[in-house]
């Protein structure tokens, strides 16, 4: 007799359709099988169907070549991400002073760290609008003129495109998008 556990759920479900039987939803694969073997298939024709679905089983999937090449820029994103966060750790620094009795803490970051950070947050290629950046919660800690000036850097430098896009905030009251380059 055929040997129906080789075969994933997904082709037992087409075999069955193409044998006419029909499943209720959340039969479980043993069920499946069971069902399959004891709807009085012959015997030639369900090793014929067994074997056609074998074969389609033992067919590698082909990745296409474009979610390849979006991986990839996922990931060297990821590792841009990465080689932000760890420098954050090791370059913060961290004041403590006291006003009016209390004491206040803050953190000083240079443009260079904020021009960093939001290089890392877009892949080339990619946009974003002021106003997205602007909620992003590691941009908020940081003064707006800073953040201002860091745009304008990484415009100068060739990185981004500034662009009059759909944002409620505009930098220069002109650039709403970021484009990266």
């Amino acid at each position: 007799m055929a040997n129906l556990n080789e075969l994933t759920v997904s082709l037992l479900d087409r075999l069955a359709k193409e044998c006419g039987i029909k499943f209720k939803k959340g039969t479980k694969k043993p069920e499946k099988i069971a069902t399959i073997k004891n709807a009085g298939i012959e015997e030639t024709y369900l090793e014929q169907l067994l074997n056609k679905y074998l074969a389609q089983k033992s067919i590698p999937r082909k990745t296409s070549k474009d979610a390849i090449s979006e991986l990839k820029g996922r990931v060297k994103l990821l590792e841009e991400q990465v080689r932000f966060l760890m420098s954050e750790i090791s370059v913060s620094k961290v004041s403590l002073t006291k006003k009016d009795d209390r004491d206040i803490i803050t953190f000083t970051t240079d443009l260079a760290d904020i021009k960093k950070f939001i290089k890392s947050i877009i892949s080339p290629g990619e946009s974003i609008t002021i106003d997205e950046l602007i909620e992003l919660k590691e941009i908020q800690k940081i003064p707006l003129i800073a953040l201002k000036h860091s745009i304008y850097d990484l415009i100068e430098e060739g990185i981004f495109n500034g662009v009059p896009g759909n944002s409620r905030q505009k930098i220069g009251g002109k650039i709403g998008t970021l484009i990266r380059t």
